[in-house]
């Protein structure tokens, strides 16, 4: 488990913590189990996740906010798909990747201080502050 992956972990309610940390700690052989977990199984800490709507959803608003607030060029991506899965990227392109595409994601830009989560179902995105 990483630094963002902790992080991740900071932004969870209880149970949903306690099962995500005992599937990462066991690594890689356990990491199709964490990818399965984020379209349906993710219980957010109500006080660090705020809920975005309209046009505060879109790639460019959920950036210009996280930048606001002191993101990096870069960030680390959890993804529901292989392909994302592990990247760190440019910001803009991992939430262009993600961002309404039906793809469950945690996008960790300061590491249990600052991320982006969205699930597959419509009005999910939310922004991650501690």
């Amino acid at each position: 488990m990483n630094e963002h992956e902790r992080g991740f972990l900071t932004f969870l309610s209880g149970s949903t913590r306690r099962r995500m940390q005992v599937l990462l700690e066991r690594g890689e052989k356990r990491r199709n189990d964490v990818r399965a977990l984020l379209p349906h199984s993710v219980r957010l800490d109500p006080s660090f996740a705020r809920h975005l709507v309209g046009t505060a959803t879109f790639p460019a608003s959920v950036e210009a906010t996280l930048r606001q607030l002191g993101a990096p060029p870069d960030c680390y991506v959890l993804a529901a798909d292989p392909a994302l899965d592990g990247r760190t990227m440019p910001v803009n392109a991992a939430l262009g990747a993600v961002v309404g595409m039906g793809e469950s994601a945690f996008i960790s830009c300061i590491p249990g201080r600052l991320g982006f989560y969205e699930y597959e179902d419509v009005k999910s995105s939310y922004l991650l502050v501690r």
